[in-house]
């Protein structure tokens, strides 16, 4: 998407990796994890960082191309310093705010990496390594980045089963239009078994998906639970890093049952003696410390995803938590220092004054135009609206660059009516949402190309936030879940619907176009809290799995700031 942009290679991503794994068998973990972090988006960072953001357009692209010929093929450039590495990864980390939780999930390296094509490594049995970047208890080990290894599940389909979603959906939805077939309840098992196995797979490691306490009394229940691990850790001689490992199990025990306890027992514990003395103590803290209604408001977790696990439903292992996913650590502190100054309290807090809407750009979603213009012309009469036509590459550039929220309802993910060359040489001011299939779903171009998606492109012209959908969809419950979503974070300004939430709508009336209010119901009227609300909607079984596991958001938190 970006006009012949040299060091076209994924292989950087392999090198690296292969790097992080030389280093982590010879017991250097501070190097496996500089490795590790600087493998993921290496190739796009080296194409897309310097190069295409400074490219003007130009009309004489058949001289473009034949001066790139003429310039040799730049050599890769040595391994980076991981020493080094790790200090400025460890300070960069340090500066991020106090309120998230940060941390990397990547496939490890294997030999068989460099002649296998994308697909292949996908489905190719591996460990995952979790690295934690900013998390709680942190200033045991001094805020450093730590690394946790977790094996492949015995079965040899595991990663083949989990990256089949996209596909799974994408025939399911084929089969329904061309021949009227009703497989709902077969792909909602099929998704709810691959959640089953994830969690299964990852045991006490669930933990690590929660983010830090919000709430005081949360925060008392936390320090309580710190202090007895302490003890526990000084009298039987543990290390810091088993202590803060423990405590952080031990501070989320309501998230796993008593087998997940036991098998982290298990990989801490060296003998029989120190495993039963270690369940004790966490069986013991689970039946008094989380016998009690418990809260568990947390701040938000931002997880920098490898695109080999990227289909995952990761943030269904925790369905109360906030999430963002980042394609790689650089991308995330980028974004952070394009937007520091509008971060208070851990979220962006975006004024969701000046919106836009493009409603059916192609123009031959008929029956999504006709619910979609019922909605907004009447919950969000100040709103400019794009209705059945594509806007052109300027009223797209100029969209990003001054709206502060676009709604993009459509097929794909817009990209068909701006090219990505002209959205790297923009500084997005927008907000975006993108309801429209495999919005923000990452695409292989080749054996030796990284994986690529409409996201990186937004995030890498400093668009803060991106919202959108892992897989296909479907038409109507996009549709309903786009106005619940919107009309729940932006509130209406219309004097009739003020007193009303957008879950009073009648949702068999807005199915065939129309706006009609049910009886008042006891819904909030909205929540400025956009990663909130859509934690919410994880845990609305009313709405298809294959909706509310696929929504993501990439980038930052925010809040609506005009709320």
């Amino acid at each position: 998407m970006c006009t012949f942009p040299k060091n076209e290679t994924a292989h950087l991503r392999i090198k690296l990796q292969r790097e992080s794994a030389l280093a982590f068998s010879r017991n250097r973990e501070q190097d496996a994890i500089f490795f590790s972090t600087e493998a993921l988006c290496a190739g796009i960072h080296r194409k897309f960082d310097d190069e295409c953001r400074k490219l003007t357009p130009s009309n004489d692209t058949l001289l473009s191309l034949v001066n790139d010929l003429k310039v040799p093929l730049e050599k890769d450039p040595p391994a980076p310093d991981p020493v080094a590495g790790f200090s400025d990864l460890h300070r960069r980390c340090q500066q991020l705010p106090e309120e998230w939780t940060v941390f990397q999930i990547s496939k490890c390296y294997t030999p068989r990496w460099n002649s296998l094509t994308h697909q292949e490594m996908l489905k190719e049995n591996t460990c995952v390594e979790f690295i934690l970047l900013k998390y709680p208890n942190s200033e045991l080990l001094d805020g450093k980045p730590l690394m946790v290894r977790v094996d492949p599940p015995q079965e040899s389909d595991f990663f083949s089963v989990l990256s089949s979603i996209p596909v799974e959906v994408k025939s399911f939805l084929e089969e329904e239009v061309n021949s009227g077939s009703r497989r709902q309840d077969e792909i909602e098992s099929h998704i709810a078994g691959i959640i089953d196995r994830l969690t299964a797979w990852l045991g006490p490691w669930i933990v690590l998906f929660s983010g830090k306490f919000t709430s005081p009394r949360d925060q008392q229940l936390e320090a309580e639970i710190f202090n007895r691990v302490e003890d526990f850790c000084i009298t039987n001689k543990r290390t810091k890093r088993d202590q803060l490992l423990i405590s952080l199990v031990a501070r989320r025990l309501d998230l796993i049952d008593l087998k997940a306890v036991y098998r982290f027992c298990c990989e801490l514990a060296a003998d029989e003696h120190q495993l039963k003395g270690l369940f004790d103590l966490l069986a013991g803290l689970k039946e008094t410390k989380f016998d009690v209604v418990f809260s568990a408001n947390c701040f938000p977790c931002l997880v920098v995803v490898d695109e080999l696990v990227d289909s995952y439903p990761w943030e269904m292992m925790n369905t109360s938590q906030e999430f963002c996913r980042v394609s790689s650590v650089r991308l995330l502190t980028q974004l952070f220092e394009a937007h520091k100054d509008r971060i208070k309290n851990g979220y962006l807090r975006v004024p969701a004054l000046k919106c836009h809407s493009i409603i059916n750009p192609d123009n031959n979603l008929a029956k999504m135009s006709v619910r979609l213009q019922a909605f907004y012309k009447e919950w969000y009469q100040d709103f400019n609206l794009t209705i059945d036509s594509p806007p052109t590459d300027n009223e797209f550039g100029s969209i990003l660059r001054e709206a502060d929220v676009m709604i993009y309802n459509g097929h794909g993910t817009g990209l068909q009516f701006i090219d990505g060359e002209t959205i790297l040489q923009q500084d997005i001011k927008s907000l975006i949402f993108l309801f429209g299939c495999d919005s923000v779903r990452l695409f292989a171009g080749g054996l030796f190309r990284d994986m690529a998606g409409s996201h990186l492109y937004y995030n890498i012209a400093k668009c803060p936030t991106v919202v959108g959908a892992l897989w296909a969809l479907t038409d109507y419950f996009t549709d309903y879940y786009s106005i619940l979503l919107v009309g729940q974070w932006i509130p209406t300004r219309n004097l009739k619907f003020r007193e009303h939430s957008v879950f009073d709508l009648d949702s068999s009336a807005f199915k065939y176009g129309t706006l009609q209010l049910n009886k008042k119901s006891q819904s909030k009227l909205g929540d400025e809290n956009l990663l909130a609300l859509m934690a919410q909607f994880r845990r609305r079984n009313w709405l298809p799995k294959r909706i509310r596991c696929a929504m993501v958001c990439r980038g930052l938190p925010a809040v609506n700031s005009a709320f």
